[in-house]
C-alpha cells in the first residue's frame, strides 16, 4: 500500500471516529437532568464536540508518547456508545444467521477491536491538527422529526488541507442513541466491509474470516475499506 493511500485511509478512519467520542455520554446525562426536551441527536453532536477537542488538547503531549492515553479516552467516551453487535450484523449480512452463537460472539469481538484500534490510531496520528483546527466541523441542518428512532447527523469535516469531506453518522434509538453506520463521501462503511468480508466468507467460510480478523488484530493492523476516497487536497 502506498504512502498516499495509507494517509487517505488514516484520515478516513479519523473521520469515521472523530464525532463518536462525544455523542452519547452527555446525552444520557442531559436526559437524566431534564436538560433537553428533544431526542434529536444533532444538538448534542454540535454542542459537545468541543469536549473531545478539549480532552485531546489537554492530553496531546502525553498521547504523542503514550497511545494508551488515547485508548483510555476512547474507552470512556466512545466504545460504550457504539452498537458493535448491530454494526457486526450489518457487516456480515446474510451470513450472520448462518454463524453459530460462538462464531457471532467472536465476530463482534474481533470487528470491535479492529474498529476501535483504527480510530484511536487515527486520533493519535492527527492530534496536532485536531487541537489546532477550530473550524474542523460544519454541521448541516437537522432532518430529525420528533419520534424518529433513526437519525442521520450530517457534517462536513475539513482535515489535512483537503476540501471538506461529507460525513453522515447513522444512529438508532433504543433507550439511547447509538451509532450503527458511518457514510463517508456517500460510501457506507458497513456495506463496504460487507462486500469485502462477504466475498471472503463465500469462498473460504466464516472461520477463515475470523482467523484473518484475529491475525490482523494480533499484528495491530489499521484498516479502512480501500474504496473510501476523500476529496483532493485544497489548492494553496
Amino acid at each position: 500500500m502506498t504512502w498516499k493511500v495509507q494517509t487517505l485511509h488514516r484520515i478516513g478512519v479519523l473521520l469515521a471516529g472523530l464525532i463518536l467520542a462525544t455523542l452519547f455520554s452527555s446525552y444520557v446525562q442531559a436526559v437524566a437532568a431534564g436538560n433537553i426536551s428533544s431526542e434529536d441527536p444533532q444538538p448534542l453532536v454540535s454542542a459537545k464536540i468541543s469536549e473531545l477537542l478539549t480532552r485531546l488538547r489537554d492530553n496531546a503531549e502525553a498521547i504523542r508518547t503514550d497511545k494508551s492515553i488515547a485508548y483510555r479516552i476512547s474507552d470512556e467516551l466512545i466504545t460504550p456508545y457504539i452498537d458493535f453487535p448491530r454494526i457486526t450484523r450489518l457487516v456480515i449480512g446474510k451470513y450472520w444467521r448462518k454463524a453459530s452463537p460462538t462464531q457471532q460472539a467472536v465476530l463482534v469481538k474481533e470487528i470491535r477491536e479492529l474498529l476501535v484500534r483504527s480510530y484511536v490510531t487515527a486520533m493519535s496520528s492527527y492530534i496536532d491538527e485536531l487541537v489546532s483546527n477550530k473550524n474542523l466541523i460544519e454541521f448541516a441542518p437537522s432532518r430529525y422529526k420528533f419520534g424518529d428512532r433513526k437519525a442521520s447527523v450530517r457534517a462536513k469535516i475539513a482535515l489535512g488541507g483537503r476540501a471538506p469531506a461529507q460525513v453522515q453518522y447513522q444512529l438508532y434509538f433504543r433507550d439511547e442513541w447509538k451509532i450503527y453506520d458511518i457514510v463517508i463521501e456517500n460510501i457506507s462503511l458497513a456495506i463496504t466491509y460487507r462486500t469485502s468480508f462477504g466475498e471472503q466468507i463465500k469462498h473460504k467460510g466464516i472461520d477463515n474470516l475470523i482467523a484473518q480478523l484475529s491475525e490482523r488484530n494480533r499484528r495491530g493492523d489499521v484498516e479502512l475499506p480501500t474504496n473510501i476516497r476523500l476529496p483532493e487536497k485544497a489548492a494553496q
